[in-house]
């Protein structure tokens, strides 16, 4: 099915009429890379999707109304460039995935004019623009991305900030950017959830403020989420009956400024009660620099978390997971890019029932590991190329 929607989706696309109506354009990221090294403390090595961007394919279009006012849609999908295969939608954004997954990065349509962008569906909230505050850009391989992905914080480059059943606001005044989020998730009807539904289960809403004048570039941001109670999972040594019932609250500033011969990047960020945990607290800083060299950079950058230690959890004192990458990035053409790099992550003390039970990462299965056992450094090393059309 989904096969047959994107067969018909670029056969309408490449009509004539169509695009002489309404400024329809297709676009993409195909971005493929060779790692080796070990994933939490797993040999690994082969050809991997995503380095520097996901890899993706997307229609968008405009038409103008007249009075300056002009209807947009986007359709985006992501796909693995390494096996040809779609992106499925991630269970980590609190999504429903059932049913096709035609466009799981954005399905949106909305007006724009002089206010700005009004659109819904499935959109970015605002913590996903974070990449000015980061001298990794928000690529997979940056540390920032890693850690709030591993911490399951929504203020990411990832899929927790893609959110389903939305409406959102952009808009660019001069130096000053505003953008708000308000997403009924997938709870909003009684088919989903019996006679006594919360309609208000698993909302979601954002807002972010940003100056950008010159070599300075400054904001903020605030997002939740709304849990609904639902079991973690069966009780048992490492992974305890809980309730996840809580609103995740996070807020996080950041910064950049270009100095010329080197551009200077950071941010801190603070989530509460993630995933719906009660008490399960983390807080994320991270630093790095660019470093202009011919016709490519230098990405230097350094990130760590603090999670809060969350007795009930099994998690019974403060872990502090460590991040670092150097790259370099070289511009072979104003589309494409080659790059190299290394990464490392340290997990401190985390063992993997912590990993598990908190569902960190995403992950739910041990890959063979003790629940004890203590999980071992990410060292990656990689070499790769991102081509966008």
């Amino acid at each position: 099915m989904q096969k047959k929607l994107i067969a018909l989706a670029v056969a309408g696309l490449v009509s004539a009429p169509v695009f002489a109506q309404s400024n329809i354009q297709v676009y993409g990221v195909a971005d493929a890379y060779f790692k080796a090294g070990d994933f939490m403390g797993d040999s690994t090595m082969g050809v991997d999707s995503g380095g520097l961007a996901g890899s993706r394919l997307g229609f968008r279009g405009e038409e103008d109304l007249g009075s300056g006012l002009k209807a947009v849609f986007v359709l985006e999908q992501g796909f693995n460039i390494d096996t040809g295969k779609s992106t499925a939608m991630s269970s980590g954004d609190n999504s429903d995935t059932k049913g096709d997954q035609t466009f799981t990065r954005q399905a949106y349509v909305g007006l724009k004019g002089n206010f700005g962008q009004v659109a819904l569906g499935r959109q970015y909230a605002p913590g996903y623009f974070t990449s000015e505050y980061d001298a990794v850009r928000n690529a997979y391989i940056s540390p920032m991305s890693l850690l709030s992905d591993f911490t399951r914080l929504t203020i990411t480059p990832n899929s927790a900030a893609r959110w389903n059943n939305s409406v959102t606001y952009n808009g660019t005044f001069q130096s000053v950017s505003v953008a708000g989020i308000y997403s009924a998730g997938n709870q909003e009807t009684d088919s989903k959830l019996g006679t006594g539904a919360d309609y208000s289960d698993d909302d979601k809403y954002g807002i972010s403020l940003k100056y950008d004048n010159g070599p300075l570039k400054i904001g903020g941001i605030y997002q939740a989420v709304k849990f609904k109670s639902e079991n973690a999972g069966a009780p048992g040594a490492f992974r305890p009956r809980t309730t996840n019932n809580e609103t995740q609250k996070e807020w996080l500033i950041g910064a950049s400024y270009n100095f010329g011969m080197a551009t200077l990047a950071g941010s801190y960020q603070q989530a509460r009660d993630v995933a719906g945990i009660n008490n399960l607290d983390v807080d994320l800083w991270q630093l790095g620099v660019i470093v202009p060299v011919g016709a490519g950079n230098i990405h230097v950058a350094y990130a760590q978390a603090d999670v809060d230690k969350v007795p009930s959890q099994g998690l019974n004192k403060d872990v502090k997971p460590k991040a670092f990458t150097v790259a370099y990035t070289h511009a072979l053409s104003k589309r494409t890019t080659g790059y190299l790099g290394y990464t490392k992550v340290d997990y401190d003390d985390l063992t993997w029932g912590n990993v598990t039970g908190l569902r960190l990462g995403g992950i739910s299965d041990s890959n063979g590991h003790a629940g004890t056992d203590r999980v071992d450094d990410t060292d990656l090393f990689y070499v790769g190329i991102n081509h966008r059309f």
